[in-house]
């Protein structure tokens, strides 16, 4: 692949695919809101831009075949900030990718968007939506925003509901638990799968 971005290339999670998804590429591009994200890798280069910037989004867009869409704010916040990251961000991307010509965006969902379901109940992907929380409802958002531009303009996008990708300090984050290995290892696969489509997955 020529060229990858990557968003919220600064964040936790972000942080830890940067090196191997520069051994996917010849150019990857990564991009946060901060000053600085450090060191970068070979081919790796930093942009500074912010989500809620639709022309920004496109310019880092130009010329890529994918986005790994990891920026947001990552946990549940005040409304006004949750719209703008989580939601506008998330249209932004869509919409540049669409713009740009993109193939597919990986993106970071989460569980939280079926989160009020009870923990007796075993449910899959295609229960609808139950957020508990403003952060959810974004995750919500951006699952019905990739079906309509794989719908409407055939932009592929794989939903990574991630569980817990943390280090384990408690026994629910034991039962919910995804190494970072793993985690690299699935955004990798959705990257590379010939096809998606639109998917959902755990």
């Amino acid at each position: 692949m020529k060229k990858l971005v990557l968003t919220g290339a600064a964040g936790r999670l972000g942080s830890y695919l940067r090196e191997p998804l520069s051994q996917m590429c010849d150019r990857l591009v990564s991009t946060d809101w901060t000053e600085d994200i450090g060191k970068l890798y070979p081919g790796e280069t930093y942009v500074k831009a912010d989500l809620g910037d639709l022309e920004a989004m496109e310019a880092v867009l130009d010329g890529a075949e994918m986005v790994v869409h990891f920026g947001a704010i990552g946990d549940e916040a005040a409304w006004d900030k949750i719209l703008h990251s989580n939601i506008i961000g998330a249209y932004n991307v869509w919409e540049a990718a669409a713009r740009k010509g993109l193939r597919r965006v990986v993106y970071a969902s989460s569980i939280h968007a079926v989160g009020m379901y009870p923990k007796t109940q075993r449910i899959d992907t295609e229960v609808p939506h139950r957020p508990d929380t403003y952060y959810g409802l974004a995750k919500c958002f951006a699952e019905d925003l990739g079906s309509l531009y794989w719908d409407k303009k055939g932009i592929e996008s794989v939903h990574l509901r991630i569980l817990s990708a943390a280090q384990v300090n408690n026994p629910r984050a034991l039962g919910s638990w995804l190494s970072y290995d793993d985690l690299i290892h699935l955004v990798q696969q959705a990257i590379t799968t010939p096809i998606t489509g639109f998917s959902v997955i755990y």
